[in-house]
């Protein structure tokens, strides 16, 4: 297991301040890195007592979240798969932005990539890649910190100022990093240039790809996933930069404005979404 995903991990389950949360904060170890644990390696890492580390694993195990493995072990149960079913059909993001991104023009948009966030990270949820030459970093369920690439970048920029804040005292040094400011004023100012422009073609990407980003929102001032567009460079003219901006911000709109006209309320019926392309590999 990377050092870095297991720091993230012990830092998530170090801030949770209930037994649930301590109990959910577990996950964040099984990785691809480390699929399997036993009791006693997390009761090493997490430094509890066996009784406490037995009674949130009998937890997770009994809710499917956690199965057993021979040998001792355990790793992610198939409560997950259940989960992400009832998200691909019932999400709404994901019911309506796969129709009006099937409406771009292929191959030319070599891959799409639609991109939610949770915390400090941007996850992968939806891939359509025509051009299979291409070669993507990002697959379905694959996260990345905020402050990498245009997907998560574009993200960044349209968060509430106090987030923005938090996280410029948490990470300080990854800001300077990426290349967004020293300070608060650094930091505010290129996240409101980022703003203006409408995307994000940060460089740090893949060199290998022109990669767009537009925001994706929920309502006028929340932002809750991105657009990217890439294309490869070897195949690209000058003026392909140019044709994907407005292909990304426009279709960025069009989702938008389709998620914000879904009305929710218990006295209503759900809303009719169009029909789900989940045959379509993804990732």
């Amino acid at each position: 297991m990377a050092v870095s995903a297991k720091s993230r991990a012990l830092e998530v389950f170090k801030r949770a301040s209930s037994s649930v949360d301590r109990a959910l904060a577990i996950l964040e170890f099984f990785t691809s890195q480390q699929p399997i644990w036993s009791t006693e390696m997390l009761m090493t890492e997490l430094g509890l007592t066996r009784a406490t580390t037995y009674r949130y694993i009998k937890s997770l195990s009994d809710a499917g979240y956690l199965v057993a493995t021979a040998g001792g072990g355990y790793t992610l149960g198939p409560r997950f798969i259940e989960m992400d079913r009832r998200i691909r059909l019932g999400d709404p993001l994901l019911r309506v932005a796969p129709p009006i991104m099937n409406e771009l023009p292929k191959p030319f948009v070599g891959a799409q990539i639609l991109s939610g966030f949770y915390g400090n990270r941007a996850v992968t949820i939806y891939v359509d890649q025509a051009d299979k030459e291409l070669t993507l970093q990002m697959e379905r369920g694959r996260s990345f910190p905020l402050l990498a690439g245009p997907p998560s970048r574009i993200i960044l920029a349209h968060l509430p100022t106090y987030q923005l804040r938090n996280l410029l005292l948490s990470n300080p040094l990854g800001i300077a990093k990426a290349g967004l400011g020293e300070n608060w004023h650094e930091f505010s100012q290129n996240l409101k240039a980022i703003r203006k422009t409408g995307y994000d073609a940060a460089a740090d990407f893949d060199q290998r790809v022109i990669a767009i980003a537009a925001p994706i929102f929920r309502s006028s001032n929340a932002v809750i996933a991105s657009l990217c567009l890439v294309r490869r460079k070897a195949i690209s003219k000058p003026e392909d930069m140019s044709t994907l901006i407005e292909l990304a911000t426009t279709t960025g709109e069009k989702i938008s404005k389709k998620l914000q006209e879904l009305h929710y309320s218990t006295s209503q019926a759900a809303p009719q979404f169009p029909a789900a392309r989940l045959g379509k590999k993804s990732s």
